[in-house]
């Protein structure tokens, strides 16, 4: 072979051995770009679902955040209006107690006497003014209604009518007058709670 041939043979296999190349390369950056456009589809995908499930979280967590907020809110509501009652009863309480006076007895258990008719008994507080028992004693022994009228160390204050033969009894005192009152006006108060609270 001469060297003419073999140098011609050389440039061709050194011609195709490029070309082959080349297109091997060519056939690989086509591969790798079809993996690189695979791959970042599948991080687009992948991108889209955690972002969707990171939105649907947070509005989840914020769902959450406003349930308690609004339960706390509930809460502080429920626990100054019952503080504000629990302020409304003590005030009401000092009001009638102090409004129990001598004279205000003297007409309630006139008042009380009058209306339960004959056959009643009147228990009044050891402690009570000498005059004011006295007084009422003295009126109320010119009335048929009482058969008996006896003080008791026990009764704090107030007073007690009742009648045996019916089986009952009531004690008339600040304190039952106001928890009576406090029953009556509780939910009123609330209903004015309630009322300023949504204003």
């Amino acid at each position: 072979m001469s060297e003419k041939t073999l140098d011609k043979l050389i440039a061709t296999l050194k011609t195709e051995a490029i070309e082959a190349a080349d297109k091997e390369a060519g056939q690989i950056v086509e591969q790798a770009r079809t993996q690189a456009q695979k791959i970042l589809k599948e991080a687009e995908v992948k991108k889209d679902e955690l972002f969707g499930k990171a939105k649907k979280e947070a509005q989840a967590t914020r769902e959450k955040g406003e349930a308690a907020l609004k339960q706390a809110a509930r809460d502080v509501t429920v626990s100054v209006r019952n503080d504000l009652l629990k302020l409304f009863k003590a005030a009401l309480e000092r009001e009638v107690d102090a409004n129990f006076s001598p004279d205000f007895m003297e007409k309630a258990i006139l008042k009380v006497v009058e209306n339960v008719g004959s056959g009643a008994a009147l228990k009044l507080p050891e402690g009570m003014e000498g005059k004011l028992a006295d007084k009422i004693q003295k009126r109320l022994q010119e009335s048929d209604n009482l058969e008996a009228i006896t003080k008791d160390a026990s009764l704090p204050n107030g007073f007690v009518i009742n009648k045996t033969d019916q089986g009952w009894s009531y004690h008339i005192s600040p304190e039952e007058v106001a928890e009576l009152l406090n029953e009556h006006l509780s939910p009123k108060w609330v209903d004015i709670l309630t009322n300023e609270s949504d204003t």
